[in-house]
């Protein structure tokens, strides 16, 4: 039986078979043509019946509409530059018969024209033909692939896999050895943390604690009611669930195409929904089947992941289900989070006496907005529960290539570190509490100080950071890594100004997913209140009976032990369901401190090191009842000082080692992210490899290039923002820069290029040796694929947009924070002092509430009372507030966009003719992205000469369709 890859290979290209032929049909008829004319102008010398000739010729070559006696029609909205030139032309010629008076020069200029009309559309035809050989060259390296390994999916060109490779053979032995053993949890000590944790014992102070836990497992039990709805699937379910599919990295490519068809057919869609609802009617019976094949697959960072091979209906069934439970989840954690008395909140109490003597002396202050609402609304929106849907709609949208690095194998002591970075030539100033920047704002917004009273407890908290708008908005891992680096970055830079010192580890559970136990993901959802058969379900889940898809047929199923199936819902569903547990223990433990997590990879920092170990220490205790383990290797901890450039000395109790994320390694002493060249120095390896397997095919040799060297590794570089400085983008550019040197120097060497000095000269110099065409211009590597270019990406475009839209550096704007912040005081000061301040009083709770010494009175307070509550509190009169530099040193800059000229570019972009396209170039300037109008104004100019627009080929002549299918597959990375 062939291949499912092979079919879809074959299918493939007999489609592209047929419209490449069609095309060179096409050029030859034109190629025909246009040598007649170019033979009758050889023997016609009277000038103006040559170019009356060369018009006609023009004409006919290129399908001008024109009417019984020759002229043309222009047809409204269809018309072009041509048209209008050839018929102005047609009347020209008129008067250059009757007129000695238009010269020779005049006439040649006309017939220079037209030639040049007739070239560029060869030109065209030529590239066409091009673009058409490399698709062929794509699609007959896919074919060779798969029809060596059976069952294999479509990928990219020519990656593939070494299934006997000793990486891989020794991930499957490692992974065996774990999942079909169960762990060693004591489920007994597990039940009794739980119920210590969420307030048994009847300690009256626990009463709403409890409170909150009751609420939740009868929303649990209402929720499981509604799941019983035995017609629960319609056709508006299944399109959501397959939605979801075709964004998760569960099904291979070729089950994704039939989901697609599935979507565009209400019939099949009915059909699949009746056989669903019968399986959710009986869901006490449901089981995997008899066995669910396994497959190994290479992810960027050189990870083996295994993969189930399941049937897609069952796929669609426990997708619908996995949704349903997740929002369900995150909707009612999300309840007892807020519920009084459960969660505790992050702000320091701020005494009645306290509020009213700041009252007293500045006016109306606010909480509301200040720094700890800001941390609050950040993480309620982003991080609590982030693996969770918000909604049944929410998608997950990760690119290819947006992986985090691994780099458990590539750490190595911190002493034989050599800092390339950019912290360490850059260091952030350690401000003490002082003089800092910015001028004094003078808004006067008179409130009542009651209005702007909250309570402590999460539940009083409008809002709460969930914002409902951003539930429909696509989740994507690798923006919310990126975004906390940026928090803890910012943290360190003003708390060590602010506090002297921060504390922070980092930490990531070993192997979450694969070595979960199974008794402690059914004991914590049976804690929350989940019932015996949905928990006899989800054990059913857990336990499917696998096999590898190589082994033969002697080789029996086994049933899983331990670990979640990767890529489901449901699995997503457990692990957050048990780190939930670890974010309110951390929570209870630090008096209302945060752990930032992004699934099983954990964050903490604090001001107070004893907070850190507090909370280091929680984490330790969840793993060990919970049976789950924390990666030695990827835990670390820091402790930055304001005063020195020395790292401080850790407390014995915090985890040793470094504290690292993708390429990114934080300095102890600096308090900023490095970017780790020896780490880079691998990868760059490692991509050298992969690009070698796939340079038999353009295409899939972009493709790599495109997903390893400008998505993966400008990903782990971390995203610029104003807390790294534009420092961080000279480094990312100064090593962009050192790996293409770097990789083309090898391949300088082993292709014999010896002229191959960047990735478009490489690719230049490919297409001139396979396919004879040389000069081939900048534009047509850079250029999108929609118009005939070849859209490899440059990661040099969007980091010099970025780095124009830096104006201040995190050091910069510490300053002006510490200046604003004293000149906030002075003024707050000279108003006390002045008759203003009573009319402020007036906004207050107690508006004649006074301090009870006459001095005190009379006397503003310092500034250190002034600053005390910086952080809980928010001043509306009172100058630059940490609250602002918080969010300022949070923007990520966007890339700067450029100006379009007024010349050919200009015109050019106004003959572009369609639909706008949701990405490239088109016509209308201020939508297209950044990177495209610097792609256009760069490159632009060269192809409107040489090929007489924008468009390198019309879209019509590409065989798109194929292009654009093999686009969204994933590379298949080379072991």
């Amino acid at each position: 039986m062939a291949s499912s890859g092979s079919v879809f290979s074959e299918t493939l290209q007999e489609i592209t078979k047929t419209k490449l032929e069609e095309l060179s049909k096409r050029r030859n008829n034109f190629e025909t043509s246009k040598a007649a004319v170019l033979a009758y102008l050889g023997e016609e010398t009277d000038k103006v019946a040559r170019i009356r000739a060369l018009s006609s010729g023009v004409k006919r070559c290129l399908g001008v509409a024109v009417d019984k006696n020759g002229g043309v029609v222009l047809r409204a909205g269809k018309q072009g530059p041509l048209e209008i030139e050839l018929k102005n032309l047609d009347r020209f010629l008129e008067q250059a018969r009757h007129d000695p008076s238009v010269s020779a020069k005049m006439l040649d200029a006309w017939e220079a024209s037209l030639l040049g009309h007739l070239g560029t559309q060869s030109l065209k035809f030529q590239y066409a033909d091009l673009y058409g050989q490399l698709v062929t060259e794509w699609l007959s390296g896919d074919r060779k692939q798969a029809s060596k390994k059976a069952d294999a999916d479509v990928e990219m060109g020519d990656d593939f896999e070494h299934v006997g490779s000793a990486a891989k053979l020794q991930a499957r032995a490692e992974w065996e050895k774990t999942v079909f053993e169960p762990a060693n949890v004591d489920v007994k000590a597990l039940k009794r943390h739980l119920a210590t944790l969420f307030g048994a014992g009847g300690d009256p102070e626990k009463e709403k604690l409890r409170d909150a836990l009751e609420k939740l497992r009868s929303d649990v039990a209402v929720f499981e009611t509604s799941m019983s709805d035995p017609t629960q699937f319609t056709n508006a379910s299944l399109l959501r669930a397959i939605t979801g599919l075709l964004s998760s990295d569960l099904l291979t490519n070729e089950k994704r195409e039939v989901l697609r068809d599935f979507k565009s057919n209400n019939v099949i869609l009915a059909e699949i929904a009746d056989v669903l609802n019968m399986r959710i009617a009986a869901l006490q019976t449901w089981s995997w089947g008899d066995r669910v094949l396994l497959e190994q697959h290479r992810k960027i960072s050189g990870v083996y992941h295994v993969k189930m091979h399941e049937d897609l209906l069952q796929a669609i069934f426990l997708q619908h289900i996995g949704v349903k439970w997740s929002v369900f989840c995150k909707r009612a954690f999300t309840t007892f989070r807020r519920a009084k008395g459960a969660w505790t909140p992050r702000r320091n109490p701020v005494s009645k006496t306290d509020k009213k003597r700041l009252g007293y002396y500045l006016g109306p202050v606010f909480r509301n907005g200040c720094l700890q609402d800001r941390r609050r609304d950040l993480y309620n929106k982003d991080y609590f529960l982030a693996q969770l849907l918000s909604s049944e709609t929410q998608q997950v949208h990760n690119a290819d290539g947006e992986e985090e690095a691994d780099w458990e194998n590539a750490a190595e002591p911190a002493s034989d570190f050599i800092s390339h970075g950019f912290a360490a030539s850059s260091p952030i100033p350690m401000y003490k509490r002082g003089p800092g920047a910015g001028g004094a704002k003078r808004h006067r917004k008179i409130a009542t100080f009651r209005d702007n009273e909250a309570s402590d407890s999460e539940d009083d908290r409008s809002g709460d950071g969930d914002d409902d708008a951003h539930t429909a908005t696509p989740k994507n891992t690798m923006k919310l890594k990126q975004q906390i680096l940026h928090i803890l970055s910012t943290e360190i830079a003003i708390g060590t100004s602010l506090h002297g010192e921060v504390t922070a580890f980092h930490s990531v559970f070993e192997s979450w997913a694969p070595l979960l136990p199974h008794q402690t993901v059914l004991a914590v959802l049976g804690f929350f209140g989940v019932s015996e058969p949905w928990l006899a379900f989800f054990q059913n889940f857990l336990e499917a009976p696998l096999k590898f898809l190589d082994d033969d047929d002697t080789v029996s199923s086994r049933k899983r032990l331990r670990g979640t199936p990767a890529s489901h819902t449901l699995s997503d569903l457990f692990g957050e369901s048990i780190l939930f547990c670890l974010d309110f223990s951390v929570n209870q433990a630090t008096e209302g401190q945060t752990i930032w997590r992004i699934h099983d990879d954990v964050w903490f920092w604090s001001n107070d090191e004893t907070k850190a170990v507090t909370a280091w220490k929680t984490m330790d205790n969840f793993a060990r009842v919970t049976g789950t383990k924390l990666n030695p290797v990827k835990t670390g901890a820091v402790r930055v000082d304001q005063a020195s450039h020395e790292p401080r000395a850790l407390s014995e109790l915090l985890p040793k080692g470094e504290i690292r994320w993708g390429f990114l390694r934080l300095s102890s002493t600096t308090g900023r992210f490095e970017i780790d060249q020896t780490m880079v120095d691998k990868h760059i390896e490692e991509l050298q490899k992969q690009l070698v397997g796939s340079n038999k095919s353009v295409f899939a040799f972009i493709q790599t290039w495109n997903t390893y060297a400008d998505t993966f590794f400008s990903a782990n570089f971390g995203k610029p923002a104003c807390c790294y400085g534009v420092e961080h983008v000279d480094d990312m550019l100064r090593t962009h820069q050192r790996i293409q040197k770097e990789i083309f120097s090898s391949f300088a060497t082993s292709f014999n290029e010896t002229g191959a000095t960047s990735v478009a000269d490489h690719l230049k110099k490919t297409i001139e040796t396979r396919f004879g065409i040389a000069d081939v211009p900048d534009g047509y590597i850079f250029f999108p694929v929609e118009m005939g270019g070849l859209d490899l990406k440059s990661p040099f475009v969007t980091l010099l947009q970025i780095r124009d839209s830096f104006s201040e550096s995190p050091s910069a704007m510490l300053e002006a924070f510490h200046k604003g912040e004293r000149e906030g005081y002075q003024a707050a000061k000279e108003r006390f002092y002045s008759s203003e301040i009573e009319e402020l009083h007036d906004s207050l709770a107690d508006p004649d509430w006074k301090p009870e010494s006459k001095q005190e009175q009379e006397t503003f307070l310092d500034f250190e009372d002034y600053t005390r509550f910086r952080e809980e509190l928010r001043f509306e009169d009172n100058g630059v507030q940490v609250h602002d530099l918080f969010s300022k040193m949070l923007v990520e800059p966007s890339p700067s966009t450029l100006s379009p000229d007024t010349g050919k570019i200009s015109s050019a972009l106004r003959n572009l003719t369609g639909n706008p396209r949701p990405r490239g170039i088109f016509s209308n300037w201020a939508s297209m992205e950044p990177y495209w109008q610097w792609v256009t104004m760069l490159y632009g100019p060269e192809i409107v000469d040489r090929f007489g627009g924008l468009n390198i080929v019309d879209s019509g002549l590409l065989p798109m369709g194929m292009v654009s299918i093999f686009r969204e597959k994933r590379v298949t990375w080379e072991g």
